[in-house]
């Protein structure tokens, strides 16, 4: 869909710094030199973002004639362009995509700068950690704008993270591992290996930002109904029953998981050779529906033998996908982000990201992350069946039919039960568009009553 905010977004913000760097073209790439990290986030005086504030807080009236001309006129007042409140997106303290960005160029370069004195005083070797600050700083900018969300990649992913590599070697420098947060918590989880470039690297760090803590809840999904509920980690607040059946809480599928937004970082030993087998994996996501959304006008067309079935759209559809590595968690330390499966041994003391030796105790935790996307709830009224795997045949019966009835690329979607009611006997089946923000996909479906019939 043209009008998906976070692609426009994303849109708006590349326009506005492709007009700055036009101005600003000879402060930083003077004689077409490079366009590198080290130029835009490592300026002696002004900073690349300090510089690029100061031009959009003058508000230009030609960039603002640009995104007239491009943003869909619907939203314009959500996105507050003649307003110029969509600048709060790049640089607001909590949230702004730039903001992150640069924090995380600055940081990674002073923690390895750290490490290098460290060594340097106990007259340790220290010139591969040079070589790494030279290949963080030597990034391409405007791959790296692209992989931290600021302005757009194919595919418009919208949480997007990295396995980062911290080798100085020639397979290393090569490598960007970018993946959608959704698909990164299995193939980059801690202790799964990724063939990339020729070898064989192994996740081994969930990686942390300074002054900033992974997000993290306490979820439960209830054994009787499958309904998934949380609360923030942090808020004092406990899960005892649960709110869609109100039945105790009981079994193992409940936690606490972190959201490792900041990426993640492989294991600083040195990568194996691939073999002629896949490379392990921890473990796959479960997805769940939280029950939030914003409804639409729904569809109800009557079935046989007295069963009506009721089609209803929503937008802003709040999934969950959650991996407990087969529900025993992940052992994180909060102080360096060194991971590893919850039965696995670990060394002691344990090696952070750059090498040097962490005092840190490891905590039990899942990984998780949520995200907003596109729903349309079945329902079908006047039929009962206790058995979740007919549920879930005639779930994917209907995501394979309707993909290929609608020309729809099954990958595109998804579907997992919610029992809405409480009841298991009844519970509402869920399609939803696997497109973070949603591609529409889901609403063809409801529009179209003979698709449904």
């Amino acid at each position: 869909k043209i009008e998906n905010e976070k692609i426009v977004k994303r849109h708006v913000y590349a326009t506005a710094l492709a007009r700055f760097w036009k101005e600003y073209q000879d402060e930083f790439w003077p004689d077409n030199r490079k366009m590198d990290v080290k130029s835009f986030f490592f300026k002696e005086d002004k900073t690349g973002p300090d510089l690029f504030k100061e031009y959009l807080d003058s508000k230009p009236n030609d960039l603002h004639k640009i995104l007239k001309r491009i943003v869909p006129e619907t939203l314009y007042k959500k996105l507050e362009i003649d307003t110029w409140g969509w600048v709060s997106g790049l640089f607001d303290k909590d949230n702004g995509v730039l903001l992150k960005a640069t924090e995380e160029a600055q940081s990674d370069v002073e923690e390895l700068e750290k490490a290098r004195k460290q060594l340097i005083d106990e007259n340790r070797p220290s010139d591969y950690i040079l070589r790494v600050i030279n290949t963080i700083k030597n990034r391409y900018l405007i791959n790296f704008l692209s992989s931290r969300n600021v302005i757009p990649k194919y595919g418009f992913p919208v949480d997007v993270v990295e396995l980062q590599i911290q080798h100085h070697s020639d397979e290393a420098k090569r490598l960007e591992l970018d993946r959608d947060l959704r698909i990164a918590l299995s193939e980059y989880a801690p202790s799964s290996q990724i063939v990339a470039g020729g070898k064989l690297w192994t996740s081994r760090y969930l990686k942390k930002l300074p002054q900033r803590e992974w997000p993290k809840y306490r979820y439960a999904v209830c054994e009787h109904c499958q309904h998934y509920q949380r609360v923030l980690a942090d808020s004092g607040k406990e899960i005892d029953n649960c709110e869609a059946c109100n039945r105790p809480l009981e079994g193992r599928n409940q936690g606490i998981f972190v959201i490792p937004e900041f990426g993640f970082i492989a294991s600083t030993k040195r990568p194996a050779e691939p073999g002629e087998g896949q490379p392990e994996k921890t473990y796959t996501t479960r997805t769940y529906y939280s029950g939030e959304s914003d409804r639409r006008d729904e569809l109800t067309v009557k079935l046989k033998s007295n069963v009506t079935l009721r089609a209803v759209p929503a937008s802003h559809g709040k999934m969950a996908v959650i991996n407990h590595a087969g529900y025993q968690g992940f052992r994180i330390c909060h102080k360096c982000g060194y991971t590893i499966l919850g039965n696995e041994k670990t060394e002691t003391p344990h090696k952070a990201p750059w090498g040097t030796n962490c005092s840190g105790r490891l905590k039990r935790h899942y990984l998780g992350h949520e995200y907003m996307t596109d729903i349309l709830q079945l329902h079908f009224e006047g039929y009962a069946n206790f058995d979740t795997g007919f549920w879930l045949s005639i779930l994917y019966a209907i995501l394979e039919g309707t993909s290929g009835a609608l020309d729809i690329d099954r990958q595109d979607l998804d579907g997992c039960l919610y029992t809405y009611t409480g009841d298991p006997s009844m519970p509402a089946l869920i399609l939803f568009d696997d497109v973070p923000g949603g591609a529409g996909h889901v609403h063809r479906i409801a529009q179209d009553e003979t698709t449904i019939k």
